[in-house]
């Protein structure tokens, strides 16, 4: 039988059409149980648990570390009313301290039913100790209590406080362990990897102790195992933000240096196959390794050698940034690089960076105070090499200089912009301080109206946002250009009373501090 005439047959055969018709909405029960029990759900539904349980062991590590505070709190108390020889209430604070330490060991258990052997000797000495310091408080009274007794007390509750600070470390690392077991794309899938690096960003979010204990127990090398390996460009992006996050303390910084961070780092912003938000993450990691502002500044094993990489890498990040969020993280890179070693300001003349940071300004990449004060970080570090001045001045650096000088502080600014506003004052100043070394660049920045504004923020606390670090910046780069340009013409009643008295003195009269008591 051929096609037209089954088509006859049918348009013949009205029962038949209408069949055909309700065959389309109808789904045999048999063929849904028999996808249900495809194998497809049961990978999802493991892929869930496993989701699950790395959400449960945040949530213990949670648990524990709020438990081991409130049991520290109660210490606290108690060890307060002892230094006040509150005797009558020592009994209560005791029982109170024991029951919240009791607490904590009951959570312990509940997260780790079968705990390594120095997880359960420790716990046996804290049950040991509360049962101890129940026993001293049970029958004491002011008037057994002497010197000794107090200082026997004392030395019982500082024993007690570091054993379940020991305890508590020893179960963090254990919880922090399992939690890095998943952090492995052969036996993870890319849901999994992505919660458990979630949970590792919220953990050291926490404070530095949990980055320590994270650093300590791998946690770096993973995620740096992680963005080396072939996985969605989501999980990479994520792994570097953890490290930037743990990046806070010392011993992380020494895992990255252990784990060639460095070269990983230089590798990723270099390389094209990576999508603009990965290399963004990966200048988020290298502008907080080499945070001036941390404590334990240092330089890092492999830097130097990688320098110029990421120089010219993190100059074309901003060059070709898409938002102000990946030019702000490039700039701050470069911005702490300037901080590292004076070689790098040969590679960002060799880049073209000057070029680059100043012509942002003019293409709304760099309008937030944030990124405005990691430009003027880059050309106050540069100004302080002369083989710089050329290449700031030929890239309108000066007249940028300025313009940031004239940024007026506003009601409207947070508080942290307000801070950036007066970070920008003051670096503007030194730039331009350092600069007018050279005449031509001190007559120049007389031209663009720099004296005035300098001679304004001295003497208006309000332009300056009442900040002294301003104050001392401006009266240096005023007295500065008086001295290369001479007072002439320039002469102002208001410059020779800052210029003319020493600098504590124009200091005084001009700071918000200058009160009288009198």
């Amino acid at each position: 039988m051929d096609v037209e005439s089954a088509r006859m047959q049918i348009s013949e055969g009205a029962p038949v059409v209408k069949w055909l018709q309700d065959l389309r909405l109808t789904t045999e029960s048999e063929c849904m149980s028999i996808l249900q029990g495809k194998s497809v759900a049961k990978e999802s539904l493991s892929i869930d648990s496993k989701v699950l349980y790395t959400k449960k062991l945040k949530d213990g590590i949670d648990t524990i570390r709020n438990r081991a505070q409130v049991a520290n709190n109660e210490l606290s108390k108690m060890l307060r009313k002892l230094e006040k020889s509150r005797w009558k209430h020592m009994k209560s604070s005791g029982l109170w301290l024991t029951h919240h330490l009791r607490n904590l060991l009951h959570e312990i258990n509940s997260q780790i039913p079968d705990p390594p052997m120095k997880v359960y000797t420790e716990e046996e000495s804290v049950l040991s100790q509360c049962a101890h310091l129940v026993q001293i408080t049970e029958n004491l009274t002011e008037e057994m209590m002497t010197g000794s007794d107090k200082k026997y007390l004392l030395d019982s509750l500082t024993k007690l406080g570091q054993s379940v600070s020991s305890l508590v470390d020893m179960v963090l690392s254990v919880q922090v362990q399992v939690l890095l077991e998943t952090l492995d794309s052969r036996v993870s899938s890319t849901h999994c990897l992505t919660s458990t690096v979630g949970h590792l960003i919220n953990l050291g979010l926490e404070g530095e102790y949990m980055c320590y204990i994270i650093a300590r127990e791998g946690g770096i090398h993973k995620l740096f195992d992680l963005c080396r390996e072939e996985i969605l460009e989501v999980v990479r992006a994520q792994s570097l933000r953890a490290i930037a996050t743990l990046c806070c303390v010392s011993k992380s910084i020494i895992e990255l240096e252990e784990s060639n961070g460095v070269e990983c780092l230089s590798d990723i912003l270099g390389a094209d196959r990576y999508t603009e938000m990965v290399r963004s993450e990966a200048a988020g990691v290298v502008a907080q390794i080499t945070s001036p502002n941390l404590d334990h500044y240092q330089h890092i094993s492999g830097f130097i050698e990688h320098m110029e990489d990421l120089v010219r890498s993190l100059t074309g990040l901003c060059l070709n940034a898409s938002s102000h969020e990946v030019f702000l993280l490039g700039a701050a890179a470069i911005a702490n690089i300037t901080f590292m070693d004076p070689l790098s300001s040969d590679y960002l003349l060799q880049y073209h960076t000057v070029m680059v940071l100043v012509e942002s300004c003019t293409l709304h990449k760099a309008d937030s105070l944030f990124a405005k004060d990691q430009i003027v970080t880059v050309l106050a570090n540069m100004a302080q090499s002369t083989s710089c001045f050329t290449d700031i001045v030929d890239n309108e650096g000066l007249s940028l200089l300025v313009n940031f000088l004239n940024i007026r502080p506003n009601a409207k600014l947070t508080e942290a912009e307000l801070a950036a506003c007066e970070r920008v004052h003051q670096k503007s100043a030194i730039a331009l301080t350092r600069l007018a070394k050279d005449p031509p660049n001190a007559q120049s920045i007389v031209s663009k109206g720099g004296m005035q504004r300098l001679v304004q923020l001295c003497k208006d606390s309000g332009a300056r946002n009442g900040s002294d670090v301003v104050l001392v910046a401006s009266l240096a780069a005023l007295r500065k250009l008086v001295s290369v340009c001479g007072e002439g013409p320039l002469s102002t009643p208001d410059i020779r009373q800052l210029v003319h008295p020493k600098i504590m003195d124009s200091y005084l009269m001009c700071s918000k501090h200058n009160e009288s008591f009198v």
